[in-house]
C-alpha cells in the first residue's frame, strides 16, 4: 500500500494550492458563509459563491445541510477543485460525535469525487471553542482508519489559522510519532507557512 502524505501548516487555508483537491469549510445547516473560513471564502471565491451554495442547499432534503453531514460544491475562484461543506457551526452540541461525523463525511465526499488532496481547518476549535487536543485525537483516529484504504486521496493537510493551534498540533504529532500504524501509513510534513518541510 502506497504511503500517504500528512502535512501540518499554518495560515489562510483558502490560499493553499489545491488545484486537484478540496478545501473543507466548517458550515451550518443553511450553508451561509459567515466568519472564519467562511469569511475568507467570501473574499476570495468570487461574487457568486454564496448564490451557488444556496442553489446546492435547495436540492437537499428539507432545504438544509443536517449537522455532521457534508456536501461538495465548486470552489469559485479559489485554487481548489471543490469546497466540501460540513455542517457544524451553530449546532447546540459541538461534541466529539458531531466533529467525528464531519471528518468522516468529508472524507467520504472526497473519496466519491476523486480528489487527490484534502485540506481541513481544526473543525469546531477556532470559532466554537472545542478543545484542540480532543480535535487532534479525533482527527488522528478517523484519518488513520479511513485514508490508507482510499484509492485516489493521497495527501491530507491540516491548516491552522492561529499560531497557538499550529504549535499544539505540531506538539501532538511529535508526541504521537511511532504509535500504532500511523507512521507506516503516512509521511509527515510540517511547515509554519506553506507546505514542504519534513517533520521526520
Amino acid at each position: 500500500m502506497a504511503q500517504k502524505t500528512f502535512t501540518l501548516t499554518q495560515g489562510d487555508i483558502t490560499l493553499l494550492p489545491l488545484e486537484d483537491g478540496a478545501l473543507v469549510n466548517p458550515s451550518n445547516t443553511g450553508m451561509i458563509l459567515g466568519s472564519g473560513v467562511g469569511e475568507a471564502i467570501t473574499r476570495r471565491a468570487g461574487p457568486f459563491i454564496q448564490q451557488k451554495l444556496h442553489m446546492k442547499r435547495s436540492k437537499l432534503d428539507e432545504n438544509r445541510l443536517d449537522p455532521g453531514r457534508a456536501v461538495e460544491t465548486e470552489a469559485g475562484q479559489l485554487s481548489a477543485e471543490y469546497l466540501i461543506h460540513v455542517s457544524i457551526l451553530g449546532s447546540k452540541d459541538i461534541d466529539r460525535r458531531l466533529i467525528g461525523n464531519c471528518i468522516r463525511n468529508a472524507y467520504n465526499v472526497a473519496d466519491r469525487v476523486g480528489v487527490k488532496t484534502i485540506a481541513f481547518p481544526p473543525l469546531g476549535v477556532e470559532l466554537a471553542g472545542f478543545p484542540m487536543e480532543e480535535f487532534l485525537d479525533l482527527f488522528h483516529k478517523v484519518t488513520d482508519s479511513m485514508v490508507p484504504s482510499m484509492n485516489q486521496l493521497d495527501h491530507v493537510i491540516l491548516c491552522c489559522q492561529e499560531e497557538q493551534g499550529f504549535e499544539e498540533a505540531r506538539t501532538y504529532l511529535e508526541e504521537h510519532q511511532g504509535e500504532d500504524e500511523w507512521d507506516e501509513a503516512f509521511k509527515f510534513e510540517v511547515s509554519a507557512s506553506g507546505m514542504g518541510a519534513s517533520l521526520m
